[in-house]
């Protein structure tokens, strides 16, 4: 075929390719993506090397012919599972066209400190591209050099050596709480964090404005009308407005007025069957944790986490107080009146189930440099959380007695068939108590040493108490 008949042949079917190509193109650039905003609120700051509290926005699309996928710049990451599968792209399917609705989850994981800035960008073949701007800044971990210099041992030693750094912090006014909770409490969008209310991973049911929503006096019959201070460990626990408890930060937040007068002086809990549920899942119902069996208020899951912690604080900063806090009976519930370990055995597993569950966030570290700022001290717990297994859940125990040099050891751990221990003094009794507080085994030693069998007992953790003449020692037994 020479070249003129090409050319005629080309000019001749030229007619018949040009509409499909149109059309292709056409029904590309019809198709559209739509993504609920086009940037999120500045992620504020986040220690290098972790990760920030969860954003999310909603995309969708339609008229598509090709998968969508969405990218985002280093260092942020995205994922559709609010929890975890976070990466750098995510590519997703659609169908007949349509790309559902879909909640793109987004965290920050600085790797250096400074000003981050990115974008995450949506596209589908030759449809127009959508974008999300981004914003945070990575710092370097804030807690200031030196500052637990002095807490080296383990057990009630080592909170003793805690409440020594953190005593005698800076006493607030009840009054001023309200304008704190706006450096402590406040969301990316800069409105009230209420534990009471938040839903993570969705939008919450109400959202509170600082100041304009605040409780007056009025209101609060049911939930989303105004917030205000809730004393995490109800005050009634310590003799009612009593400082420095009364107006330390460290356990009191801004929560929906009526989810706190339902919690009440209630302590916290795990509920199976509850009698009341708040709008974001917090249960009050009788408790299944431990042999107690009183009413308590279970929290979500997201922030039990946070309350194990503020819980921990308080029995540490308190301990020279604790012993005589009798004021309420809810209170007895929890706590043992001892300097260690402070609460009662099944209250000690919970929380420490709680603190692994629901490790530090974003909104715990911010909030305890601010609470700094204010008050002069921090909350060990949130700064280490390594410190609640070295001081519940070690297995060398130190003595509460006043030199604070003495130490008694149990071994070895985990045990089987027997167990050591050895004091500086003579123990006079000695019981092992089951998680829910029943008496499993008793014996009186009588003796600074000695071999005790265990070969009766299941497999399972126990508490061990020892009595000398003047100190009081618990741990935890783990069986095998």
């Amino acid at each position: 075929m020479n070249k003129i008949a090409v050319i005629t042949l080309i000019i001749f079917l030229l007619p018949a390719i040009l509409p499909a190509i149109t059309n292709n193109d056409a029904e590309q650039k019809n198709g559209s993506i739509e993504a609920s905003a086009t940037s999120l609120y500045d992620f504020r700051e986040v220690y290098k090397g972790n990760y920030s509290d969860v954003q999310f926005y909603q995309v969708s699309g339609e008229g598509l012919s090709e998968e969508v996928e969405i990218t985002v710049d280093s260092p942020f990451r995205i994922s559709i599972n609010c929890y975890d599968g976070f990466e750098s792209s995510i590519t997703l399917p659609t169908e007949e066209g349509i790309f559902p609705e879909t909640r793109i989850f987004v965290r920050f994981y600085p790797e250096h400190t400074g000003e981050k800035t990115g974008i995450i960008k949506h596209q589908s073949g030759s449809v127009e591209t959508r974008t999300v701007s981004l914003s945070g800044t990575g710092i370097e971990n804030s807690v200031p050099d030196g500052y637990y210099s002095t807490a080296t041992a383990s057990g009630s030693r080592l909170k003793t050596q805690l409440y020594e750094i953190i005593t005698n912090h800076n006493v607030q006014t009840y009054a001023s709480l309200w304008s704190h909770f706006e450096n402590t409490d406040a969301t990316f969008g800069g409105k009230v964090w209420d534990m009471y209310s938040d839903t993570p991973c969705d939008v919450p049911p109400y959202i509170y404005t600082f100041f304009e929503d605040q409780d007056t006096g009025t209101g609060g019959n049911q939930e989303g009308d105004v917030y205000n201070r809730e004393h995490s460990m109800p005050r009634s626990w310590f003799g009612g407005a009593v400082d420095p408890m009364n107006t330390d930060l460290h356990h009191i937040f801004p929560v929906d007025k009526h989810v706190n007068a339902v919690r009440d002086n209630f302590p916290f809990g795990m509920v199976d069957s509850p009698s009341w549920t708040s709008t974001n899942g917090g249960k009050l119902g009788t408790n299944v944790a431990g042999s107690f069996t009183g009413t308590v208020f279970e929290p979500i899951d997201d922030y039990k986490g946070d309350l194990a912690r503020a819980f921990f604080y308080m029995i540490t900063r308190y301990e020279n107080l604790i012993e005589n806090w009798t004021y309420s009976e809810q209170g007895n519930n929890m706590f043992d009146h001892n300097k260690y370990p402070g609460y009662k055995s099944w209250v000690i597993n919970m929380l420490m189930e709680w603190h692994e569950n629901d490790p530090v966030s974003q909104k715990e570290i911010i909030r305890n440099n601010a609470v700094y700022q204010i008050q002069g001290n921090r909350n060990p717990f949130v700064d280490h959380p390594d410190f609640v297994e070295k001081i519940w859940g070690d297995t060398t125990v130190a003595a509460t007695n006043i030199s604070h040099d003495f130490e008694i050891s149990v071994f070895p751990v985990p045990a089987s068939e027997h167990f050591y221990f050895s004091a500086q003094e003579k123990i006079w009794e000695l019981q092992i108590i089951s998680l829910n507080g029943q008496i499993i085994m008793q014996e009186k030693p009588h003796s600074m040493k000695k071999q005790i069998d265990i070969s009766q007992l299941e497999s399972g953790i126990y508490i061990i108490r020892l009595y000398g003449n003047r100190n009081i020692f618990s741990e935890k037994l783990l069986v095998r």
